[in-house]
């Protein structure tokens, strides 16, 4: 069965979910704060709106709109022009129980109607589950929502945060309910870089993309990079003059065009270049094994001749 697709128009993100979301279904973007949740869901109305001709809806439960819109101008993002235009609704919205939800749930859903919008965004699920006392409170509101948005006939992103140092990524309900799931996650390498992974977790009618890809925010907004599965070959080894001593010029200058940095020159200048460059950087395993035993069969060959 095909489902027709709605394209977020993140560059490179539609191809790891087959073109775009399933149409009219809830998903939940998930992250750690700093992971870019609301710069995603911003692009994903932006685009739909600037450059597909699809209305859209921000509903804010934490953030100001004028916050909101503060912090899109940064990527060229004009809300408040879409908004004039009548092409993106911004919504500051507040909850306390459970029955203040059904009466926001009405503002978004004529919100919606009057504009046409065909994309909504909830920031975000924690905002709201966190003004609610009881767990019995969070479940009537999970099914209120859910209900909700089956009538509503849209694409809808809500984001949900991630607390630092917690694997869980929600509180159960949400979770089992929605169509899709993307992980955003940051975290600091070996080198104590921040950097950033999006994974597919759920996307329900589609073959997606089941690897980690890193990304960046840049200052158009989200850019998918490789995945993070061509990077299995790195082993913990890390470069000594000799290893690269006995490694061929080939080897080397394989070396040298993946840390960027320029090939000329003789085979000493070479490697003083590239240990000057990396200070104990991890080697590609297959390099160092090859070159390595390379080096011991020639070895053995000069003792035999001894």
């Amino acid at each position: 069965m095909s489902f027709r697709r709605v394209p977020t128009g993140i560059p490179e993100f539609d191809d790891l979910i087959e073109g775009g979301f399933p149409a009219d279904s809830m998903i939940l973007i998930v992250g750690f704060p700093g992971a870019g949740k609301t710069t995603f869901s911003g692009q994903f109305l932006y685009n739909g709106a600037e450059k597909l001709g699809v209305r859209g809806v921000y509903a804010s439960f934490a953030e100001t709109k004028k916050t909101f819109i503060r912090n899109m101008l940064r990527f060229g993002w004009d809300f408040e022009r879409l908004e004039r235009e009548g092409r993106i609704a911004i919504l500051d919205l507040s909850v306390t129980r459970a029955e203040g939800l059904q009466t926001n749930l009405n503002t978004i859903m004529e919100t919606m109607t009057s504009i046409g919008a065909e994309r909504l965004v909830i920031d975000s699920f924690t905002a709201i589950s966190m003004a609610l006392k009881e767990p019995i409170e969070v479940r009537v509101m999970v099914h209120l929502l859910y209900k909700f948005l089956k009538k509503a006939n849209c694409v809808t992103l809500i984001i949900l945060d991630q607390p630092w140092g917690t694997s869980s990524i929600g509180q159960g309900i949400i979770e089992f309910l929605a169509d899709g799931i993307i992980h955003l996650e940051t975290y600091f390498d070996k080198n104590f870089t921040l950097r950033r992974r999006l994974r597919i977790l759920k996307m329900r009618g589609t073959n997606h993309s089941r690897e980690a890809h890193e990304y960046e925010i840049t200052d158009k907004g989200f850019v998918i990079l490789r995945p993070l599965q061509e990077e299995k070959m790195i082993s913990r080894r890390t470069y000594t003059l000799e290893d690269l001593k006995s490694m061929t010029m080939p080897k080397l200058w394989k070396i040298a065009s993946d840390l960027g940095i320029p090939k000329r020159g003789r085979k000493q200048e070479l490697i003083e270049r590239i240990l000057s460059a990396t200070s104990g950087v991890e080697v590609p395993e297959m390099v160092l094994s090859r070159s390595t035993s390379r080096s011991s069969r020639r070895r053995a060959r000069k003792s035999s001749k001894k």
